[in-house]
């Protein structure tokens, strides 16, 4: 009996167990305003990322811009110090020349001048009565009217070779210390440059998820491929691969679609052209672009407006970047020192993408490899380069 009042007890005691409540109805008017509210939300994420992509396209076209601006002053200052260096190399030489010249005036002529000036303290009194045929003493004075003019020339342009040696000594000073300044300005300039190319593949890097994954694979591509026409291949086909993934758009919305214009073409670096298209080597092979000699560490450039395709090394082309313009046209830089665009990258006319060597094995300054393919075959570059037409 004692337990069974246990077990009620303990019934009682227990928490209670309640139903569970019915749902709440939701009417058709809660619904669509719930609706209506995530749809709300989701316009204004869509429109901030719209205002965020917006601001980066604007940011990294201003800074593209800046940097085509700033490598046309670049290439503008290293032009023409390359004027001022060769204008002093010149003048050097000439210097040097003139000053040996004058040493051996010095010896040769310094002895007659003296002879000449103890006949001209002698009177002519003397010369007459002095002992010796009347044929001798006509012989030297015709041999003194033959040399005379002669010494007398030659002391003029002993005169003028002084003068010009002073002329030469003031203008290399003023032309070194010009050079001085502007070299500071070219490296001022140069740091400028930098800070803007670190901030544009930033910009690239930050918009591109697959960027780095993109990298590895072009890398790839460059090791498997045979030849330059088998790289050009390779790369078009990944590039297809890309537009059809889910970057694309993404891309397209920053950097626009498809190949940007040309522009106005120019030469990817200033220089001077040692080797033309169709030039003979000394094996007989006929040169498929250009060879530009330049100054060492120059600028180099975009010479038409496109798409980075290649940004690395390949074969003996050394360090090289490729660029698709469009129409079928790629422009290949090589010799490059150093790299400063990446694949994907849209580069305007003028817009920076490397450097060349600080010094070359040759002895001379360094060159840089130009070559213009349409369609992969090679063609001259004067038909997009009007400056290079004959």
């Amino acid at each position: 009996m004692k337990f069974f009042f246990i077990i009620l007890f303990m019934a009682f005691t227990a928490a209670p167990v309640y139903a569970q409540s019915p749902p709440v109805p939701v009417s058709k008017e809660q619904a669509l305003d719930s609706v209506q509210h995530s749809l709300e939300q989701e316009k204004r994420r869509q429109d901030a990322l719209k205002g965020q992509l917006a601001g980066i396209k604007s940011e990294l076209e201003a800074t593209r811009s800046s940097l085509v601006s700033l490598a046309e002053e670049i290439q503008q200052n290293e032009e023409s110090l390359g004027f001022l260096e060769k204008k002093i190399e010149a003048l050097t030489l000439e210097e040097q020349t003139l000053t040996q010249k004058l040493e051996q005036d010095y010896s040769s002529i310094a002895d007659l001048i003296l002879a000449l000036e103890r006949m001209r303290r002698i009177p002519p009194e003397a010369l007459i009565v002095r002992p010796g045929a009347p044929l001798q003493t006509a012989q030297s004075a015709m041999l003194l009217h033959s040399i005379l003019p002669a010494v007398d020339k030659r002391a003029t342009q002993l005169s003028a070779d002084l003068r010009r040696l002073a002329d030469i000594g003031d203008t290399l000073a003023k032309d070194k210390a010009e050079a001085l300044a502007k070299q500071k300005a070219l490296e001022e300039k140069r740091a400028s440059m930098q800070a803007l190319i670190d901030k544009r593949e930033k910009l690239y890097s930050n918009t591109q998820k697959d960027y780095a994954q993109h990298k590895k694979t072009v890398e790839q591509l460059s090791r498997e491929a045979q030849t330059l026409m088998d790289l050009l291949a390779r790369l078009e086909q990944e590039d297809q691969r890309r537009s059809a993934g889910p970057e694309a758009q993404r891309v397209a919305q920053i950097y626009g679609s498809g190949v940007p214009e040309a522009g106005a073409a120019r030469l990817p670096v200033a220089g001077y052209i040692t080797e033309a298209f169709g030039f003979l080597n000394s094996i007989g092979a006929a040169s498929q672009g250009l060879t530009i000699e330049s100054r060492p560490g120059s600028l180099v450039v975009a010479p038409m407006g496109g798409v980075v395709r290649f940004a690395g090394t390949f074969k003996n082309y050394g360090n090289m970047v490729i660029i698709e313009h469009k129409d079928g046209y790629h422009s290949l830089i090589g010799g490059l020192d150093r790299i400063s665009t990446g694949e994907d990258s849209r580069v305007k006319p003028g817009e920076p993408i490397g450097q060349l060597p600080v010094s070359s094995s040759r002895g001379r300054n360094p060159a840089l490899y130009y070559e213009l393919r349409h369609k992969g075959q090679p063609v001259n570059p004067a038909e997009r380069f009007p400056d290079l037409k004959s």
